[in-house]
């Protein structure tokens, strides 16, 4: 846990640099797809800290998360099997580092997939479930790309930021 207060610790000390609006684009756009400690950390503390550019700061915030997206979809689609069909390294260390994402919880999202489409990815943005596993997984099971990024799906995302 010492290694996540230190990162979390790391993020927050971005609200006090002048480069504290590019960490959060580039920590919107890797916590869709890797990073464990969510935008939103670093998004309040800039808000709190300049209240007139809340809006610019969400905004910036939502546009890396859908580009993150994008990036999360990537990996499962392009990284996450091998040759033979089975799990490569990046998808075993997806397992071992996102805590409670397992091959179990990966087979039932799948299973929800086939029976929600596009539910699953409009709600995605509401729940506490990390959205990298929704991005990830929408790439590996090969979900219709149009579809994952809807426009209301990007509304979903913009609201969940606000």
């Amino acid at each position: 846990m010492t290694i996540i207060k230190n990162l979390y610790d790391w993020v927050l000390n971005w609200s006090n640099s002048k480069y504290g609006v590019v960490a959060l684009a580039l920590m919107a756009v890797s916590e869709a797809s890797f990073f464990p400690i969510p935008p939103d950390v670093l998004l309040i503390a800039l808000c709190l800290g300049s209240q007139s550019k809340s809006l610019k700061y969400a905004l910036i915030c939502s546009v890396g998360s859908i580009l993150g997206a994008v990036v999360g979809y990537g990996i499962g689609s392009i990284l996450w099997w091998s040759s033979s069909n089975e799990f490569t390294g990046l998808a075993n260390f997806f397992f071992s580092i996102i805590p409670g994402f397992s091959t179990d919880v990966f087979y039932s999202i799948k299973d929800q997939y086939e029976q929600w489409n596009f539910w699953i990815i409009f709600t995605a943005g509401f729940t506490p479930i990390p959205f990298k596993i929704f991005t990830i997984t929408a790439g590996a099971f090969d979900i219709n790309f149009i579809l994952f990024l809807n426009p209301d799906d990007v509304f979903c995302k913009l609201l969940s930021l606000l």
